[in-house]
C-alpha cells in the first residue's frame, strides 16, 4: 500500500504560470515583469560540475550565501526562483509584486525579493548575481530545503546536462558543448517562460506536457484535454485503468475541485523517438506534466539556445521499461484536519475501510492535527499500523493496515 501526501506537489506546480519578474515598470505600478537581464553570472566560457543531491525524485543544489550552505531545489516548472520567508537566505525587502496564478488556476498577488549573491555547488563556485525570487512561506514537508532555482537559470542563455544517477549538474554558457552527446532530442515552447514539450499522449493526439522537476510525479495528465479525447476516439478510454472521485492537487491558494479522477496505463509513451514503456498515470485539473521521477530512468541535456531537450536512457537503446506505481491514497489539509482526499478503490486501503473525506484523528495513538502533523510520523514499510479514522457521520472507526 502507498500514500501520497498532497501537498508535497504544492509548491512545484503552483508557480508554472506566473507572471514573473526581474524589472520594474516605468508605470510605476509596483509590479514587476519577467526579465532576465539583471540577473548575471559570474564568470564566461566555463563548463562546472556541480554535485547535487537526488532525495523523493527531487534535485537539490548545493548554493552557498555568504559562506553558508543552503539546499535550493532545482524546479523547471517555476519560471524564475523562490524565498522562503524565516529561511535565512539573506533576501531584500520587497521590490514590488507579481500576479501569481496556481496549479488550479486560482490567483493572487506576491511579492519579489532578491537573493545575495549565489555560489553554486560550493563556496568558491559559479556566481549568480541579481537573482529574483517570489516571498513564500514554506510547509514543515519543504524545511529539507530553502529555497528554489527556476527555469530562469536557463533562460538565461546556460546549457545543463543532469544526471541524477551520478548526481551531478553541469552547466556550461559553451554554444555547443553538449551536441555530440548521445540522446532521444525534441523541442520545447515557452509558455509562462517555463518549457512545454509536444507529446503524442494518446493515439493521434498531442499533448502540451509541462517539464517540471519540482513535482514529484513521472507523468500526470490534464483531465480536461484528456476528457475531450476519450469522446472524440473510441480506442482513448482503453487507457483507463480505475476510475474515482476526490482531489489530487493542492495548490498555494487552494485544492482543485472535487471531480471524476482517471487512473491510466499508458502502453507506450514516446519522447521523440523514444519510447517509455508501461507508464501508470492519473487525471489533474493543472497542466500536465512530466515530473522529476522521470529522472530515474535517464539523463536530461537541457539547450535554451535550441529550445530543445535531449534524453538518453541509463541503460541505452531507444525505450525503457517504467512500470511505476501510483499511489493508492492521497491525504490534505482541510480546516486544520488531515483528511483522506482521494483513494483507489481496488487498494488495500479501501478494503480495509478508509474513504474519501475521512478525518485521521490518529495513527498508533499519536494524535494527528494538520498534514504538518501528520508527514512527521515516520512511517517504515513493511510495519502494521493502527489508524483511528473519523467518517462523514462523526464516528470513529479502527484500521490496522500493512504500509508496504
Amino acid at each position: 500500500m502507498k500514500d501520497r501526501l498532497l501537498y508535497i506537489i504544492i509548491f512545484t506546480v503552483m508557480m508554472l504560470p506566473l507572471t514573473a519578474c526581474a524589472q520594474k515598470l516605468n508605470n510605476d505600478d509596483g509590479m514587476h515583469r519577467y526579465n532576465t537581464h539583471e540577473m548575471t553570472v559570474g564568470k564566461a566560457d566555463f563548463v562546472d560540475t556541480i554535485q547535487i543531491e537526488f532525495v523523493g525524485d527531487q534535485i537539490y543544489i548545493p548554493v552557498y550565501i555568504d559562506g553558508k550552505r543552503h539546499l535550493f531545489n532545482l524546479d523547471t516548472g517555476s519560471s524564475q526562483g523562490v524565498a522562503y520567508i524565516g529561511a535565512n537566505t539573506g533576501y531584500s525587502s520587497p521590490l514590488g509584486n507579481i500576479n501569481s496564478r496556481d496549479a488550479n488556476g486560482l490567483t493572487d498577488t506576491i511579492p519579489i525579493v532578491e537573493y545575495p549573491e549565489l555560489k553554486l555547488g560550493s563556496p568558491d563556485g559559479l556566481s549568480i548575481r541579481g537573482y529574483k525570487a517570489s516571498l513564500l512561506q514554506r510547509h514543515n514537508k519543504h524545511n529539507i530545503y530553502d529555497g528554489i532555482i527556476g527555469f530562469d537559470l536557463f533562460n538565461k542563455g546556460l546549457q545543463a546536462k543532469i544526471d541524477a544517477k551520478r548526481k551531478r549538474l553541469i552547466l556550461t554558457d559553451r554554444k555547443n558543448y553538449f551536441d555530440k552527446e548521445p540522446g532521444f532530442e525534441i523541442k520545447y515552447k515557452l509558455k509562462r517562460w517555463t518549457p512545454y514539450l509536444s507529446i503524442n499522449t494518446w493515439l493521434d493526439y498531442n499533448e502540451p506536457v509541462l517539464f517540471d522537476m519540482g513535482s514529484t510525479d513521472l507523468f500526470v495528465v490534464n483531465k480536461t484535454h484528456f476528457d475531450a479525447e476519450r469522446k472524440k476516439d473510441p480506442r482513448v478510454p482503453k487507457l483507463v485503468e480505475e476510475t474515482t472521485y476526490g482531489q489530487n492537487t493542492v495548490g498555494s491558494y487552494g485544492a482543485e475541485k472535487r471531480d471524476l479522477i482517471f487512473f491510466l496505463r499508458f502502453p507506450t509513451l514516446p519522447w521523440g523517438n523514444f519510447t517509455f514503456r508501461n507508464v501508470h498515470s492519473y487525471t489533474t485539473q493543472g497542466d500536465s506534466k512530466f515530473g522529476g521521477a522521470i529522472l530515474n530512468y535517464g539523463t536530461f541535456v537541457i539547450n535554451p539556445k535550441r529550445k530543445r531537450m535531449k534524453f538518453w536512457s541509463y541503460t541505452g537503446g531507444n525505450s525503457v521499461e517504467v512500470n511505476n506505481h501510483i499511489d493508492d491514497v492521497s491525504y490534505m489539509e482541510d480546516d486544520g484536519q488531515t483528511v483522506v482526499a482521494s483513494i483507489r478503490h481496488t487498494s488495500e486501503y479501501y478494503k480495509d475501510g478508509f474513504r474519501e473525506g475521512d478525518v485521521v484523528v490518529s495513527v498508533d495513538g499519536r494524535m494527528v492535527s494538520g498534514i504538518d502533523d501528520f508527514n512527521n510520523i515516520k512511517f517504515t514499510k513493511g510495519k502494521t499500523y493502527k489508524f483511528i479514522l473519523k467518517d462523514s457521520r462523526g464516528f470513529n472507526k479502527e484500521i490496522e493496515v500493512n504500509y508496504k
